[in-house]
Order: structure tokens, then sequence, then C-alpha cells
């Protein structure tokens, strides 16, 4: 039996304040996208349903370094994509678990980049962040859009206000990522956490990744934060999960571009 929205509909997490569930179809079936309620860009934050790749990485990975042939990733981007008006060509950077930010680009060389964070105030370019836990941000500021990845790392590095910074992001969305009710850590982080971000600790094994970025892009100067607040390690049958699936499993995606 095929995935249908309808399929999916009543069991869809509720999102935060600043997200909505829609739908895309792909030719087959139809399924669910989460959209974040931006204005000044289109963005999207994708989910695993919709595409074409086989198991562990089904459906719809769109990222090449998991194990997946290239024809089926590229098909899968342009699947993702089309919500927002299509294209399987993306800006995208060597995600290194840092703090670097760096301008997006349209050129294929963009990938070979090592930053977390990219910005733009050209209308042409898809941005995109790629994930299987980590928050992937959604920043917009006066004519300008920015995305970035954070996971624990980054957010101790400081990606989200260097990112913030960059774009001079008046608002930001913080996308689906492993909960604190899974991202189960070790005594090292929870000491990095309670020197940088006390109230990202929820007890002495767990931090909550949503809290520490909010409290990031505020410090930076973002005035308004949506945080969907959706577990990529609960939901299995919407999200890609890097420690839920051991290490095996494809990466989702935020995609943003600068207008409407």
């Amino acid at each position: 039996m095929t995935d249908t929205h309808e399929q999916h509909r009543d069991r869809l997490p509720n999102p935060g304040a600043g997200f909505i569930w829609d739908e895309a179809r792909n030719g087959v079936e139809t399924y669910p996208v989460l959209l974040p309620q931006a204005e000044g860009c289109a963005a999207i934050y994708s989910t695993r349903l919709g595409g074409v790749s086989e198991p562990p990485l089904d459906k719809l990975n769109v990222s090449a370094s998991v194990g997946d042939g290239l024809h089926r990733v590229m098909a899968n981007r342009d699947l993702a994509a089309r919500p927002i008006g299509g294209g399987q060509f993306w800006s995208t950077i060597k995600q290194a678990h840092g703090s670097d930010v760096t301008v997006a680009s349209p050129s294929s060389r963009a990938r070979h980049r090592a930053a977390d964070a990219q910005w733009t105030d050209e209308e042409g370019p898809l941005l995109a962040v790629l994930s299987a836990d980590c928050v992937l941000l959604l920043l917009v500021g006066a004519m300008r859009v920015g995305v970035a990845h954070a996971g624990w790392r980054g957010l101790v590095a400081g990606v989200v206000e260097n990112a913030v910074e960059a774009v001079g992001a008046e608002q930001a969305w913080l996308g689906p990522a492993i909960g604190p009710c899974c991202f189960e850590v070790g005594h090292e982080v929870i000491e990095e956490f309670s020197m940088r971000c006390p109230e990202a600790v929820t007890d002495e094994r767990h931090v909550d990744l949503w809290v520490a970025a909010e409290a990031a892009a505020r410090r930076a100067g973002a005035g308004t934060v949506h945080t969907a607040r959706i577990c990529t390690s609960c939901h299995s049958e919407l999200f890609f999960s890097h420690r839920r699936d051991k290490g095996l499993t494809g990466r989702q995606a935020l995609i943003a571009r600068l207008g409407g």
C-alpha cells in the first residue's frame, strides 16, 4: 500500500507556532510536507516521504554521501523542492559541525566549502542544509535569507549566533530535530551546555537542542523564534534519524530561496 497524506494525516505531530503541514504530490502519491510560515522567502522542511530511494534510505533521501545512487538523490531533490518552485541543483555546503558561515553560490563548487550556514541576498539560488537529527534553522532578515545546520558541537561553537548576525535575521525557524526525549549524551556534553546554555540541560543525561538554538538566536538579535519541536528520532515514519537508525539512514533538508 502506498503512503498517502490521508494515511498520515491523523498521525502528524502538531508543529509549533509558525509552521503548518501542507501536502505535495509526486505523480503517484500525496504526502505531507512541513512549511515555515515565513514572509520574504519560500522554504520547506522535507520529510522522508514521497521520494524514490530504497530501504533503508527510503524514500526521500537528499544526500549523495550516504550510499544512495546519484540519480535517485537528484530526483529526490527535485521532488523535495517542487512545493517552493522546484529545482534539483541546490547551493549546498560541506557541513563540518563548526561555526563558519558563507555566502551561498549556485556553483557546483559550493558543496566543497566547509561551513555550517549560508546566506544570500539574491533571488536565484536554492539554499539547502541537510540533517538526520541536528537542528536546521531558517533565518530571515531584510532582503536576506539564510539556512544553518546546528548539532551540539555547532551550537557550542556559535554557529547560530554567527548565522543570525550574517543574515541580520529578525526571525528564525527551528525545524524537526532530535528532541531531549531521545538525545542522551555523556558528561562532557552536559558540561559544555552547563557553561554555555544551562537552561538546555534537562537532566544529567539529556540536552534540549531547540532550547539552546532558541537562546543563541535571541542572543544574536533575532526578535522572533519559531520552533517546531518535532523529534526526528520519535517519528520514524516521517524522518530520518542518525541516532535511532545507528548511522544507516538518509538525510532530510531545509530548502529556501529569497522571494516568494
